[in-house]
Parts: C-alpha cells; sequence; structure tokens
C-alpha cells in the first residue's frame, strides 16, 4: 500500500500588508499532521526581515559551551552575548550574537562547524547562523519543541516547520532534526534523495567540508552555494529542482556545469531565504511527485505543506491548489507570488474551500484523533447512515468496516478527509463533502465513494471494484494498477484535470477525464504507461505525446538522423517523421527501423494506443449508468474522446 506522506512539512510566509505570524499558528498546523507513533525530531524556523546587522549563530555542543566562542574569536568575529541551556547532561544549546564582516561569517561558520564535528563526530554543530533567521529544533513532537523554546509566544514575517527525524540519519541528537540551515537559508524536507553522494562532492569541490550525514542538509547547502554563485533565486531553484529532459528550460551549459547539484529521488522541499532585501517561500517537488505538495492562499498568506488539513487547520477558507510534478513554488514578501506551480488556468480550476458544518450530524470531529473517529463510525454504523461534520486530515476513515462484515452504509464526510480513507471499501458508500487527501480508495473492492471536491494523489490504485466519482480535480499517479475481474468492473470519474501516470499499468477497468472547465481533457504526461487492459476516456483531442513513456523528442530526432545515415529511412521519410509526435511517427514506419526504435524506446514498457471518436452506444450507456450523481455532466459525454487502450 503506498502512502505518499511521511515528514510532515510547512511553510507560510505573511503578505506584506499583513501582520506577523504568531508562533501558535505554526504549531497547530504541524501538529495537525505529526506521525503519533515517532517522535524521533522536530523543529521550527523563522524569518523577521531587518532584525539589524548583528548575527545570530545557535549550536548544539557537547562540553564546555565557550569553546565555540573562543573559535569566532580566532576568525575575527566579535562575540558580544552568549547565552546557554543545558539539557541531556553535558550537553548545551548555545544561542550567540556577534558582529562582523558577512563573508568571513559564512567561512568561519564552515571552518568551525568541519572543528566540531571532527571531533570525535557528535561533539557539536552550529546549526544556524544568520540576520533574520532563527531555528528551534530538539528530538521530540511538535508541541513539545514548541513549549521548550516558548513558540507561541514568538512572532515572524515567515516560518517553517518540521516533524519526524530525517532520513539516512541516527536521530537521536538535536541536530539530525530539521530544519536544516545555512546563512539565512532553512529547508523543511519530506522523502529522500537519492542524488545525496553527488550533492556532497559537489559542495565539497567548493569548499564544503562538513555533513551531519543526512540527505536533507544538503539541500540549504546548495541554495547557498549556488545563490552566492551570483545566480537568481528562480535559476537556482530550477537546477536544484532537476526536471525531465522533457520540461527542463536551463542552457546545455549550465546543465552540465550544475550537473551534480541536482536533486534525484522522492522528494518535497520548502526553503526560506533572506535575500537581504526580501523574504522568499519557496516549495519544490520531485519530477515523478512522489511526495504530496500542496500550496495555500488567502488573504494575509501563502502557504506549502503536505497534507491540505494543515493549511485548513488555520485558514478554513484558503484557495488551495497541487504543485505539478517537477514543479516549483516561489512567493516572497514583498513581491508576492512569482511562480504558482502550474498554470493559472489550472489553479482556476481546483475546488472551492470544502464544507466542514452541517446541522444534521452524528459525530463532531474537530480535534478527533483517527482512532476514535474510526471507532465512533464503526459503532453508528448500525443505523445505516452517518454524518460525520468537522473532520480534518483523520486518516484510515472507514478502513475497518469491511473486516466488520459492515456493508451497505451511508458516511457523509464534511470536510477535507485525511489519508487512505476507504481503502479495501466493499460495499459501503461514501459521500465527500468537501476534498479528500491521499491514497484515497487503496484497493477497493465494491461500493461507491463521491468526492463534491478534489482528489489528491495515488486515487484508486489497485481498484478492482465498484464506482469512484470525483466532482473536482485528481492528482498524480491516479488509477494506478487497476484490475477487473470477469464481470468485476471498476470505474473512476473525473470530472477535472489530472497530473502524471494516470492509469500506470492499468489492467482492467474504465477512467474518465472529462475536464468539465477546460476545452479538452487537461492530463499530465505517461498516461497509460505499460497498461496492458482497460480503457482510459479523455475528452476532447489529447496530443498522443501525453501517452505512455515516450522518449524525449530530441532522442527520437537523433534517433531517425541516425536511421537515414544508415539507409534504413529516406530522406524525404526523415523530414515528413520528424515533424509528427512518436506515435503518429511509428504508426507510419516500417521493417527494420520501427524494430530498432521499438527495441530502443519501447522494450521495458509499452506504449499505449488510442483511437480519437464518439463513444458508441453501448459505451455511453454504460458509462452514464454509473454516475446518476454526475447528471449534470452526462452531456460531455455526447463530445468526442481521445480512447486509450493497450497497444494490440
Amino acid at each position: 500500500m503506498m502512502i505518499p506522506s511521511g515528514c510532515g512539512v510547512f511553510g507560510i510566509i505573511r503578505k506584506e500588508t499583513a501582520k506577523k505570524i504568531p508562533g501558535s499558528t505554526v504549531v497547530r498546523a504541524i501538529e495537525r499532521v505529526r506521525h503519533r507513533g515517532s517522535d524521533k525530531g522536530a523543529g521550527f524556523a523563522t524569518f523577521n526581515l531587518g532584525e539589524g546587522n548583528s548575527y545570530v549563530i545557535k549550536a548544539f555542543v557537547e562540553g564546555d559551551p565557550t569553546k565555540v566562542v573562543r573559535l569566532l574569536n580566532e576568525h575575527g568575529l566579535q562575540v558580544t552575548s552568549l547565552n546557554v541551556s543545558y539539557e541531556r547532561g553535558n550537553f548545551c544549546n548555545c544561542s550567540i550574537m556577534t558582529l562582523g564582516d558577512v563573508n568571513r561569517v559564512k567561512k568561519a561558520i564552515r571552518n568551525i562547524n568541519e572543528v566540531l564535528w571532527d571531533d570525535n563526530r557528535g561533539k557539536g554543530r552550529i546549526y544556524s547562523v544568520g540576520t533574520s533567521v532563527s531555528v528551534f529544533k530538539d528530538v521530540g513532537y511538535p508541541i513539545d519543541v514548541a513549549r521548550k523554546y516558548n513558540v507561541d509566544a514568538l512572532e515572524g514575517d515567515m516560518w517553517l516547520a518540521h516533524t519526524r527525524q530525517p532520513t539516512n540519519s541516527p536521530g537521536f541528537y538535536p541536530y539530525w532534526s530539521h530544519p536544516f540551515s545555512t546563512f539565512n537559508i532553512a529547508i523543511v524536507h519530506n522523502g529522500d534523495v537519492s542524488s545525496f553522494g553527488a550533492n556532497v562532492e559537489f559542495l565539497q569541490n567548493r569548499g564544503w567540508e562538513s555533513f551531519v550525514g543526512t540527505d536533507s542538509e544538503v539541500i540549504a547547502f546548495l541554495f547557498q552555494e549556488l545563490l552566492e554563485e551570483g545566480l537568481p533565486i528562480e535559476e537556482a531553484v530550477k537546477i536544484i529542482l532537476n526536471p525531465s529532459r522533457r520540461s527542463s528550460s536551463l542552457p546545455r551549459v549550465k546543465d552540465y556545469l550544475y550537473r551534480n547539484a541536482k536533486l534525484d529521488g522522492p522528494f518535497t522541499a520548502i526553503v526560506g531565504y533572506d535575500s537581504g532585501e526580501d523574504l522568499y517561500l519557496v516549495g519544490i517537488a520531485d519530477r515523478s511527485k512522489f511526495r504530496p505538495a500542496i500550496i495555500g492562499e488567502d488573504e494575509s498568506a501563502f502557504y506549502v505543506a503536505s497534507e491540505e488539513s494543515e493549511i485548513r487547520e488555520v485558514s478554513e477558507k484558503a484557495t488551495i491548489w497541487t504543485l505539478k510534478p517537477g514543479s516549483y513554488f516561489i512567493a516572497s514578501l514583498k513581491k508576492g507570488i512569482i511562480n504558482k506551480g502550474r498554470e493559472e488556468e489550472e489553479v482556476l480550476s481546483f475546488s472551492a474551500p470544502p464544507i466542514f458544518e452541517t446541522h444534521d450530524f452524528d459525530i463532531d470531529a474537530m480535534n478527533m484523533p483517527s482512532e476514535e473517529l474510526n471507532l465512533r463510525i464503526e459503532e453508528t454504523s448500525r443505523k445505516g447512515k452517518v454524518v460525520v461534520k468537522n473532520v480534518n486530515g483523520q486518516r484510515f476513515i472507514g478502513n475497518t468496516l469491511p473486516f466488520k462484515g459492515i456493508r451497505g452504509v451511508e458516511i457523509h464526510i464534511y470536510g477535507v478527509a485525511g489519508n487512505a480513507m476507504a481503502n479495501l471499501n466493499d460495499g459501503n458508500t461514501f459521500y465527500v463533502h468537501g476534498n479528500v487527501q491521499d491514497d484515497c480508495c487503496d484497493t477497493m473492492h465494491g461500493g461507491k465513494v463521491l468526492i463534491e471536491g478534489d482528489a489528491r494523489d495515488v486515487l484508486g490504485q489497485t481498484l478492482q471494484g465498484g464506482v469512484i466519482l470525483v466532482k473536482g480535480n485528481a492528482g498524480n499517479r491516479v488509477g494506478i494498477q487497476m484490475r477487473e475481474y470477469q464481470e468485476k468492473r471498476p470505474y473512476l470519474i473525473i470530472g477535472g484535470i489530472v497530473d502524471d501516470y494516470l492509469g500506470e499499468y492499468m489492467a482492467g477497468g474504465v477512467t474518465i477525464v472529462l475536464d468539465v472547465k477546460g476545452n479538452n481533457a487537461r492530463v499530465g504526461n505517461f498516461v497509460g504507461t505499460g497498461m496492458v487492459g482497460g480503457r482510459i476516456y479523455l475528452r476532447g483531442k489529447v496530443s498522443p505525446s501525453k501517452l505512455g513513456l515516450q522518449p524525449p523528442r530530441f532522442e527520437f530526432l537523433r534517433l531517425l538522423r541516425a536511421l537515414a545515415l544508415d539507409n534504413l529511412i529516406s530522406q524525404n521519410e526523415l523530414e515528413g517523421l520528424s515533424k509528427m509526435e512518436y506515435i503518429e511517427a511509428m504508426e507510419k514506419m516500417q521493417g527494420k527501423a520501427k524494430e530498432y526504435a521499438m527495441r530502443l524506446f519501447e522494450e521495458k514498457v509499452g506504449i499505449p494506443t488510442y483511437e480519437y471518436r464518439e463513444l458508441n452506444e453501448e459505451e455511453f450507456k454504460e458509462i452514464s449508468g454509473v454516475m446518476p450523481e454526475m447528471k449534470e455532466y452526462e452531456e460531455f459525454l455526447k463530445e468526442k474522446f481521445t480512447v486509450i487502450f493497450p497497444k494490440r
């Protein structure tokens, strides 16, 4: 079972005309998604622009804390104050105020960390430094760390927050906890950076020598290095993001020069940065988007989070949308939004804020733990109908019902259903008067789920029975590994847009994307990659370049030129095929030329085929018969569709 959300990450930056953000707001948001089975680390970072010319240095030190002061003095920096709080016996947390030249400060911190960390590994670490940033982190749950540092009483122009330990680290000392920080930069990260070795090599070649060992820390260091080389923040983001070669807009020289500064692996990262003139909040998601990234905006702030429930906890009426795979969001204190992470028309297509309240209800889920909510749903299910209001992020809703033999129940959810709702559903009907988070309806066998708003990533994974209806948008990797057996056919119908990998490895069933707000169905890339059964219907004429795992265009053109050089295609054929999409060109190619192309590009993962046509009478009757709750969308079924199915 795939649940994309692991660590809870959260970022918020105020709009220039709004008041500073209280720490209590950030604590509430990150507490909403804390992992209740682990207390391996949590932390916060706050930024306040224009706080003065002195530098705040924070360090964890084992033994005498004055050795950090001595090292700073040796590097020509003037220490004006030292505050020490002891914890865990001889292990202390120091806050130091210092004056000095900015370049000397940056160089000193690198050198001092090398000395502290190499002193029998783990003797000390400067973990925060800058004019505006201050990091508060430790081992423990977010609420425990917040109380230790009195975070609730603080205010900031921008905040980051994180819960759970960083990957690839023991996690039992606080310098392994998030956020990770370097000069006026802080990051929180969800996922794994598989390019860690290459990233460390890039940094070492530029003079960085000390690392705590977790993959997350390198993100902060990479940002500082690229920004210090004079790159604009948006260009630095593009380099680190490492988008697909299909969409990369970097010049070839920079693509090569910074190849080891690119991140790889499943990740979502939120970055806070103070340029000295402005504050920037950055959100990035890997090109396959294996980790969720939710963007929000209200009248006073911009948000980036790993779950919608974090944003709704502090702003019920915020406008919410998701990052596209391999995309980035940037907002600043003074400029507002610089990049939304997807096209404006797509942002506008996302659903209105969910309904949390209803007068007729059985359960009020306000601040109720997931386990208690599911127990209450079980107990109330004997009525045949359960109405739950004020749901916000509670997970696994209804998952115990199949194991208790409970079927034929209507469950009405008002609010934002958390990850993994209606998994293994078999015979119950869920009505969501709002949105659902990731991994909804995983391995569903029967019944129905109607979502009035949007669904996030990994909707309907291994769906093998029943009907899922989404009136709004759906996310990434929707309907993957769907299957059917004999007369048991699942249906997944989406009224809005969908991101990448729709119907990946599909083995059966029917998926429909209507995109009722667009002219043609807006879908991401790689539709039907590896599909061996079933059908996908996309309203309107969708470019065949969206289908399957096709080669980047420049690689296909290179192959065509090679085939022409070997006289396997003529010059006239080369000119004609070069103007076509890959799938269209493959339909025209013959003989050895086609054999070589298929062996190169399609040997492991087949590319589906398609037709552009109206639904026949049988298809119309079948599809309209499973969507009575979406009767208002039936007119769209009379239009033409791009129908995708496995290559015969």
